[in-house]
């Protein structure tokens, strides 16, 4: 029988290495698995009438047939790898305004770096990294894998959505206290009263249930001792050959009151009181709102991500690919004697990228051995209620009160390993 993480590498390699349409991808992953072709190695021993009898586009099977023996050639090579290898990730843009997207393909544009390689080879590499960052994007990987844990039924949508709020929703606290801004944060003026409410990493979040997104997940596995994909595949399930969309109205899900919270709401506004009650377990996927943006536009038409992942004007949340691509960019190898020495020579835009991504790839494979060593013991509740501590005690050290806004320092990210339990 083939597994869930089976499927997944399949439908992965289908839509990256072999470039077929997500959609068609799905389809035929069935019929491929019924005649046992679900990895690079069997569809490169498969002939090609064979590949045809699923694809019968004989040029879409040429190319599937190619990518498959360029993919396992690559595996044999290095059969015996002593470090892991770069990181990689999808190069898919984000959806336009208006952009209709299935659940799949909205994940998809959504992944982040990962890594391949053996477990001792990865954990040896993250004990002799360290990165150069500022703290809001540490935070923002905090929260990303500890949702993973913590509210395992949401998707990485989601979990960037959230996390970007609860980074947002710190700096904008902390720019208040050191009157680098002025006034009252937009909650504390009644802005998102009606909407419910969640805890992250201590803070509270205003946030909209995406009614209508439907997200089948499966019960964590223990990964101690597999490789670093196919950790990372669990980890993020968005390719789901079961996966069904079921629309609803964005109105329904998306309007939000400023005003008295003892005011009734409209039957369509009652959230959490009309719906069966939740539990972060069984909690639909959730957006987190953005109510500074709501305050600073009165809710006019500025385009946002809808409940649906269509793009709408009827409220601001936090934008997922966003939030995943400040990621991708927060996240360089700290300087060193050597390094400096050698900036004299020029270094392409491109590696300088492709060595943020690695890094990041890095730091969420620690910060997910972490979490999965304590999440079964302690649970989640407390797991969420520690995690700020442990992101205190990791995070760079930069000058106190204002001089110290946006500073950058260095992480070592052996630190935040030996966080695990």
């Amino acid at each position: 029988m083939t597994s869930v993480a089976e499927v997944q590498a399949l439908l992965r390699f289908l839509s990256q290495d072999a470039k077929v349409p997500v959609p068609l991808a799905l389809s035929k992953v069935k019929d491929l698995t019924e005649v046992s072709l679900t990895t690079p190695e069997s569809l490169s021993k498969a002939s090609l009438s064979t590949i045809q009898s699923s694809f019968p586009d004989e040029k879409l099977a040429k190319q599937i047939l190619s990518a498959a023996k360029r993919i396992s050639k690559k595996r044999t090579s290095s059969s015996a790898p002593t470090a892991p290898s770069p990181a990689k990730r999808r190069k898919c843009a984000p959806p336009e305004p208006g952009q209709q997207l299935s659940p799949a393909d909205f994940e998809i544009s959504l992944a982040l770096p990962t890594l391949e390689g053996p477990q001792p080879a990865i954990e040896d590499e993250i004990n002799n990294t360290i990165v150069h960052t500022n703290r809001a994007p540490l935070v923002v990987a905090f929260v990303v894998q500890l949702l993973k844990h913590t509210m395992p039924s949401q998707p990485l949508s989601s979990r960037l959505s959230l996390a970007q709020a609860v980074m947002s929703i710190g700096a904008k606290s902390k720019a208040l206290n050191l009157g680098i801004q002025s006034g009252k944060a937009a909650e504390d003026e009644g802005w998102g009263e009606g909407q419910p409410k969640i805890r992250v990493m201590g803070r509270e979040l205003r946030v909209m249930r995406r009614w209508g997104y439907e997200w089948q997940h499966e019960p964590k596995k223990d990964h101690q001792g597999e490789s670093i994909k196919q950790e990372d595949e669990d980890r993020e399930k968005p390719l789901r050959p079961e996966i069904i969309v079921t629309q609803t109205s964005d109105i329904e899900s998306q309007e939000t009151i400023k005003g008295d919270p003892s005011t009734p709401l409209p039957a369509h506004h009652q959230d959490s009181r009309s719906r069966p009650t939740t539990s972060k377990d069984t909690e639909p996927p959730l957006w987190g709102l953005n109510l500074e943006t709501l305050r600073s536009t009165s809710n006019t038409s500025a385009l946002l991500p809808s409940s649906n992942n269509t793009y709408a004007a009827n409220l601001p949340v936090y934008d997922p690919h966003a939030a995943r691509n400040y990621l991708l960019r927060s996240f360089a190898t700290a300087p060193t004697s050597s390094s400096q020495q050698s900036q004299g020579k020029s270094r392409s835009a491109a590696k300088e990228k492709q060595e943020k991504e690695h890094n990041l790839a890095l730091l969420l494979r620690a910060l997910d051995m972490v979490y999965a060593s304590w999440i079964d013991g302690i649970g989640a509740d407390e797991l969420d209620r520690r995690a700020w501590g442990w992101y205190v005690r990791v995070r760079p050290a930069v000058e106190s009160g204002p001089a110290g806004w946006g500073g950058k320092g260095d992480v070592m990210l052996k630190e935040v390993l030996e966080l695990r339990r």
